[in-house]
This record gives structure tokens, C-alpha cells and sequence, in this order.
């Protein structure tokens, strides 16, 4: 009887676990757009909330809001609207009682506010533009989740953004023809529906554009040629398929393409873009160049694909805790090598990894071990360091093992915030033994000449 009655607890141990772990936040509303004025209301009802304890509501900080109910219609008494705390583009909202103490997220609210924000129509009054604004342009709107256009909540037990929703939407557009959602088909409309049982990070784009539908996947407001499209994502497919085969995952959303203008001046010939799986969206690019007369994409276009489409695996599933950037970037650069030297060949990878090594000299930085937070893993360290450390633990282990390890790394991630040990528990799960994971990690994590050490690996193993 013992052993039955420990049994029916661990058992209500895990389903309670779980309902936790994989409570799926569900937002269902409207959106009114006004494009010249730069004016956005909403108005949401979210459901499904896991019921935290320390969160935080992240509202962007150019929204102001009306209120927040419960579900029945009952006013809140919120925190943040004085004095209120910043986390990243957001203000944090939490509720509380009546001696202005902090109560548990309950597991719906609803929310109304209204934001005013300004329209580049000329991108010379700007000085920076990137994934983090709500940008107008006269002619667009674009909103990303980290942006927080939408309410998303931070699990501070775990430092974790939850912004992954399944959603029902309905979007408006005073002088606009066009909506997009992220996860679901554009529509040419001015006011249009929006409806997924399949969470995503909600990405907004409106306006005045047109769109190409290549059997399911689509490119948005950029004046090219269905050929040109069919092209595209034909090359698109030949990455897909890699990941798919390599890392034994499925790789199936449909892929949306998103051409937008940047809100400040950008020298010539310039570009930059972002990722919101299954989302990617670009400005300064004329897609007609992106295929070659081969009909396939340049080199560097492979391994820039390669990064983008890598964080499918390594996306917003991966973004918390002090080590987020290398979970994030990191791994989605290291598996943009492979992308690259499978299709472009192992001479460019090559050539790509000895003038990344080269970036690094005169340069100092903390080992991983040794991290306190996030910030202070730069650009260079997160785009260029660590991938070289995650090639030199491939080049040191194998391939296979290493696609393991990501398996394990990905299974992980599904409940929990990753760490280093967690690295480690992988490699072991893998065949790597305690010993020979014990001497890589002394030598290119923990060494205070790992950066020198990675550079004569990645010079020895690739010259």
C-alpha cells in the first residue's frame, strides 16, 4: 500500500507539474489602426494564464491603460501606473490587494488601453530602428512580441517571457488594406479575423501592401515575380529539409516573408532582419537578388538563412535566464555552419570560420562559468565566441553527438531554463563521458584563456 499510495502522489506531483509547465496562454480581442496618426486601442481577454506567484504584466511603454477586469467584469487594482518599473520595451503591471501587496496572476483578465506612437514617414528624424519598436511608417505598421503590443507575461521565478499564444484577433485598419498575423494567412482587408489552436509570438503587420501565396508560404509587400517566389522557397525547402534530417525534428510551419522600410536612415545598400518563427522579416533587401541565374541564393544568403531559419529550434523556447543570448543566438549561428558548408561547401565554411576567429583577437571576455547577466554577452561574444566554441565541442565530439546533445538540449527547454548543466547532462545522455566532458569544459568554458584556446582549435581544425 506504500509503495500504491507514493505512486497516486507522485502521479498528482506530475499532472500538477505539467498542467503548470504547459499552460497555454490563449488572447482573443481587437485591434483598431489608424496608420497616419500612429494610433493603436486594443482590447483583450486573456485565458489560460498560468497562475503565477512573481510576474509581471508587460505592456509596452508608449500604452496607456483604461483598465484591467477580471473575467466577470470586476475592476483590478493594478501596480505599475505609478512609478512603475521597466523590463526591456515594456512597463510591468502586477495586480494586488488591498494593502497594495502582490496577488497571484489569476488564470484570466481582460485588458483595454490605447497607444500613440510616431510616424516615420521621413527615416532621416530617426536614429535607430530594430526588432523592439512599433514602427509606422505612413504606408505600415509593424509590431513584434518584443515589442509588447500585446500583453506578455514574465515569469520572474524563472526570469521567462511567456509570449507564445494561440489567439483569436480581429484587426482593423483605418487607412490600411492589408493584416498579418503571425501563424496565419494575410489578409487584404481592412478589418479581418484571425483565429490559431497553435501558439505563436504574436507579430503584427498592416498597411498598404500586396503578398505573394506560394502554396502556403508567403512574401509580403515586396514587388517580385511569382518565379522569383517559387525560387525562394525552393531553396528554403533544401534548408528545412537539413535541419529536419539532421537534427531528426520536424521542420512543417508554412514560412512568411516580410519586406518593411526602416524607420532610420541606413546607408546604402544596407540591411537587417529579424526572426518571429515562423516570421522573417527583412528591410533594405530586393528579393529579385536574392536568386542567383542558377536560380539558387548566394553564399552568404545560405548562412544567413541558416541562422533565421536555426531559430526554430533555438527561438523564444530558450530566452531566459543569464545565459539566454547563448542559447538563443549562439546555437542558431553554430547551426548556421552546417546549413553552410552542406549546401555552399566546406571551403567557404572554412573561410567563414578562420575570419570569425580573426574578430576575436585583442578582444578580452568572461567565461560562460563566470556570467552574471545576460548583457554581458555582447554581439561579438554571441555571434561570433560561442559559435566557435560549439563548432570546437563538435569538432572534439563528432556531428552526431552534437546533434544529439541539441536534442536533448531542445527537450529541456520545454519546461525548464537552460544552464550549463544541462549542457552537460546532455553530453553525458549522448555517450560523452563525465572525464571528456570535464576536460573541454576546463579548457574552452572555464579557462581564463578559453577565447585563445578556441582560436587555435577552430585554426588548428580548419586551415
Amino acid at each position: 500500500m506504500k509503495f500504491y499510495r507514493n505512486t497516486l502522489l507522485t502521479a498528482a506531483f506530475l499532472l500538477v507539474f505539467l498542467s503548470y509547465s504547459f499552460a497555454q496562454p490563449h488572447i482573443k480581442g481587437h485591434v483598431e489602426i489608424e496608420m497616419k496618426t500612429g494610433l493603436m486601442s486594443c482590447s483583450f481577454t486573456l485565458t489560460n494564464v498560468p497562475q503565477l506567484q512573481k510576474y509581471n504584466i508587460l505592456l509596452n511603454k508608449g500604452m496607456n491603460v483604461k483598465y484591467f477586469k477580471d473575467e466577470k467584469g470586476k475592476l483590478l487594482d493594478y501596480a505599475g501606473h505609478y512609478g512603475g518599473k521597466m523590463n526591456g520595451e515594456a512597463l510591468a503591471y502586477a495586480f494586488t490587494d488591498a494593502k497594495n501587496d502582490t496577488t497571484a496572476l489569476p488564470s484570466a483578465f481582460c485588458v483595454e488601453y490605447t497607444g500613440a506612437f510616431p510616424v516615420y514617414k521621413n527615416n532621416d528624424l530617426n536614429a535607430f530602428d530594430y526588432k523592439g519598436i512599433i514602427a509606422f511608417n505612413g504606408q505600415t505598421v509593424r509590431a513584434t512580441e518584443q515589442t509588447k503590443w500585446y500583453p506578455v507575461i514574465y515569469d520572474a521565478t524563472n526570469d521567462k517571457l511567456i509570449q507564445d499564444y494561440t489567439y483569436d484577433l480581429t484587426i482593423s485598419t483605418k487607412d490600411g488594406t492589408t493584416v498579418f498575423v503571425n501563424g496565419s494567412a494575410p489578409q487584404q482587408k481592412k478589418k479581418a479575423r484571425f483565429a490559431s489552436v497553435k501558439a505563436y509570438p504574436l507579430l503584427l503587420f498592416a498597411g498598404n501592401y500586396n503578398f505573394i501565396n506560394n502554396g502556403g508560404d508567403y512574401i509580403l509587400n515586396a514587388d517580385i515575380s511569382k518565379e522569383t517566389a517559387q525560387k525562394i522557397f525552393g531553396n528554403i525547402e533544401t534548408i528545412k529539409a537539413i535541419f529536419a534530417r539532421n537534427l531528426q525534428l520536424d521542420f512543417t510551419d508554412n514560412i512568411y516573408l516580410i519586406n518593411h522600410k526602416p524607420v532610420n536612415k541606413r546607408a546604402k545598400g544596407s540591411s537587417w532582419g529579424f526572426n518571429t518563427y515562423p516570421t522573417f522579416a527583412f528591410t533594405g533587401l530586393n528579393f529579385e537578388d536574392l536568386i542567383t541565374k542558377e536560380g539558387k541564393f548566394s553564399d552568404h544568403i545560405y548562412k544567413y538563412y541558416g541562422h533565421e531559419f536555426g531559430h526554430n529550434y533555438f527561438g523564444n523556447n530558450v530566452l531566459s535566464g543569464k545565459l539566454s543570448w547563448f542559447w538563443l543566438e549562439s546555437f542558431a549561428e553554430y547551426l548556421s555552419y552546417n546549413i553552410t558548408e552542406e549546401i555552399v561547401g566546406e571551403a567557404y565554411l572554412k573561410q567563414t570560420l578562420l575570419k570569425q576567429a580573426k574578430q576575436l583577437e585583442g578582444k578580452e571576455f568572461t567565461p560562460l562559468t563566470e556570467i552574471k547577466q545576460r548583457e554581458e554577452i555582447d554581439n561579438t561574444y554571441r555571434y561570433v565566441l560561442a559559435p566557435l566554441l560549439l563548432k570546437t565541442f563538435e569538432d572534439t565530439f563528432g556531428r552526431d553527438k552534437m546533434n544529439g546533445v541539441i536534442r536533448e538540449l531542445l527537450a529541456y527547454a520545454k519546461t525548464e531554463t537552460l544552464t550549463l548543466e544541462h549542457w552537460q547532462r546532455a553530453a553525458l545522455q549522448q555517450g560523452i563521458s563525465a572525464e571528456e566532458f570535464s576536460a573541454f569544459e576546463k579548457t574552452f568554458v572555464q579557462s581564463k584563456d578559453f577565447k585563445q584556446h578556441i582560436i587555435d582549435a577552430i585554426v588548428k581544425n580548419h586551415s
